[in-house]
């Protein structure tokens, strides 16, 4: 208990530098969390989409191109296929917004929940929707957030498509947390096209299709893909986990580039972190000296030393995590398209804290090694 009290002491005897420290472990970790968090979501969420055998279906030449709403048709008819929708996405400004903050998504309003079988909505509110042909529902959380309620409009300024939309919400639904979607009727978006003869009437970004199983799935994605391949629109067909996988990478090899700075973060705050300790350790030569003078051996001073190093870096690398966390919630809170759920895998977190840990070992290394040497004589000839 001794010892405890005296590590704390000299952790906070010099209390400007300490905190400084401190803040430097913290702010980095904060960092290190948000950036590991991120580089992880898609590996955390990719088991929860495999359990619900849906599969989406793509122009062959990436999201820039467009399949005609022909294809539908023929993924329905598959053996295996319970459910399929079509999802253009509408890329839509609401009222000054800067960026789209949610996905407007143009879909089969009769199917969607037979695709999407975990939303619930209150049966009143699909039949509503499903009767309204300008209608759309939105995900609880947003609505939420804007504070959004049943009967509001929704005017959409387009970006991708040549109209704009006006939009009634007629229904609020629960769904997965990473869900931040609104929808409305592909027929409604197909009209307006139409009337313009848009070259996009008739087509869709994308199918999301569900199947009867797993075994389902692996003969109906050949199948669909064999069908249109000597089409004008050759289509590529995927399962939702692994067109989650594809995405990620749209941005690079994010996990490599976020080791790669997480690696350099650590160099530097053990750099940090061992000339503060190295600081703190020639003020007070003397000091070890005297206390080998009256019995303390080695193993002890080693110990304290040590252990102040330590305590600094995990104090800054909880804080560091912790800090970490609450802007990842505020994010999520703010901007959900780009942090789409509200939590951090755990090991995350403690890779956070056990990266601390090692940086106030290895930091404190060195010093502590140096004092434990530290001869008497020596010591009380310095002047700290």
């Amino acid at each position: 208990m001794k010892s405890l009290k005296y590590i704390f002491r000299n952790a906070t005897r010099n209390k400007l530098r300490s905190v400084l420290t401190v803040l430097s472990v913290a702010i980095s970790l904060a960092m290190m969390t948000v950036l590991y968090g991120f580089a992880t979501l898609n590996d955390q969420l990719i088991p929860e989409l495999a359990k619900a055998n849906r599969l989406i279906v793509m122009s062959r030449d990436g999201f820039a191109s467009m399949i005609p709403i022909s294809v539908l048709d023929h993924v329905r008819g598959l053996e295996g296929v319970e459910a399929a929708v079509p999802l253009a996405w509408y890329i839509g400004q609401y009222k000054d917004e800067k960026m789209p903050t949610f996905a407007s998504l143009a879909t089969d309003a009769k199917e969607l929940f037979h695709v999407w079988t975990e939303f619930r909505m209150p049966a009143e509110q699909l039949t509503a929707w499903r009767e309204n042909r300008t209608g759309c529902i939105v995900d609880r959380r947003n609505a939420d957030r804007r504070g959004w309620k049943i009967g509001d409009r929704i005017p959409l300024k387009g970006n991708n498509y040549p109209i704009d939309l006006d939009l009634t919400i007629c229904g609020i639904y629960d769904g997965p947390e990473f869900i931040n979607d609104l929808y409305f009727h592909w027929t409604y978006l197909d009209e307006r096209l139409r009337a313009i003869n848009d070259l996009k009437a008739g087509t869709t970004s994308i199918l999301f299709v569900r199947a009867d199983s797993a075994e389902s799935m692996n003969r109906v994605l050949p199948a669909i893909d064999d069908r249109y391949e000597s089409s004008d629109h050759p289509t590529t067909s995927q399962s939702h986990q692994d067109f989650a996988r594809n995405f990620s990478k749209f941005v690079g090899n994010l996990q490599v580039y976020v080791r790669n700075i997480g690696a350099a973060v650590v160099f530097a705050l053990v750099l940090v972190a061992g000339n503060a300790m190295a600081m703190s350790m020639r003020e007070r030569t003397t000091e070890i000296a005297l206390l080998k003078a009256i019995g303390f051996q080695r193993g002890p001073v080693l110990a304290m030393v040590l252990g102040e190093s330590m305590l600094i870096s995990l104090v800054g690398g909880t804080l560091g995590v912790a800090t970490g966390r609450v802007t990842w919630s505020t994010v999520h809170y703010f901007w959900p398209q780009f942090v789409p759920v509200d939590w951090v895998a755990p090991q995350i977190l403690l890779l956070g804290v056990g990266v601390a840990a090692g940086i106030g070992l290895v930091s404190g290394i060195g010093p502590a090694v140096r004092a434990a040497g530290l001869s008497v004589i020596a010591g009380l000839r310095r002047v700290a």
